[in-house]
């Protein structure tokens, strides 16, 4: 038994055992930058339909107070819901190879809890008052027409919410959910490596 020992050797197995993070960094990078890119698309679409339901309430001058208690209700429910996907930007900021990735994970984990926090609690506020908000818009109008015309206005505009709420939604999230999952556990497998 030989007591030399190749340090050169012991050197290179322990830098090909080592976790390669930049493709980690590299994955969670383009997850915030397509994070970034649905928020300011969501931005552009929910602002250009607050800037819509003005018009409508200022162009069309609704008479019952429930009209304008439902336009209220569905620009308060937008702009509550823009205000809080807007904080997830700061989380969202692109990291470099001189990131540890200790904090790396921690900010993946801030970005999974505040993700979970705008599907679970604001998309339900955001739905509970875009429903009453529709509902309360839709008396005056959806009042004018016959007994069948109701029905069907409420059934289709009830049907196509149902269908966002528990597919659509559901859908959104869990994808959501997998894609920074993935990423937190290959994060915490490097740590653990890091650590041994």
């Amino acid at each position: 038994m030989s007591n030399n020992i190749d340090f050169k050797e012991l050197w290179n197995r322990g830098k090909a055992n080592a976790p390669d993070v930049s493709e980690i960094f590299a994955k969670a990078n383009q997850l915030n930058r397509k994070t970034r890119n649905k928020i300011w698309r969501g931005n552009i679409i929910l602002s250009l339909t607050i800037i819509f339901m003005i018009y409508i309430w200022w162009h069309y001058q609704p008479e019952l107070i429930t009209t304008k208690i439902g336009l209220t209700l569905v620009i308060l429910a937008i702009i509550f819901f823009l205000i809080s996907t807007n904080q997830m930007f700061p989380l969202l900021a692109k990291t470099d190879e001189e990131t540890d990735s200790h904090q790396f994970l921690e900010q993946m984990l801030r970005i999974k809890q505040k993700q979970e926090f705008i599907n679970n609690q604001m998309l339900s506020a955001y739905f509970i008052f875009l429903s009453i908000g529709i509902f309360l818009y839709m008396i005056e109008y959806a009042g004018r027409g016959s007994l069948l015309f109701k029905i069907l206005a409420y059934g289709i505009t009830f049907a196509w919410m149902a269908f966002n709420w528990f597919y659509v939604r559901v859908k959104a999230a869990k994808k959501q959910r997998q894609a920074v999952n993935e990423i937190i556990s290959r994060l915490e497998v490097v740590n653990q490596q890091l650590l041994e």
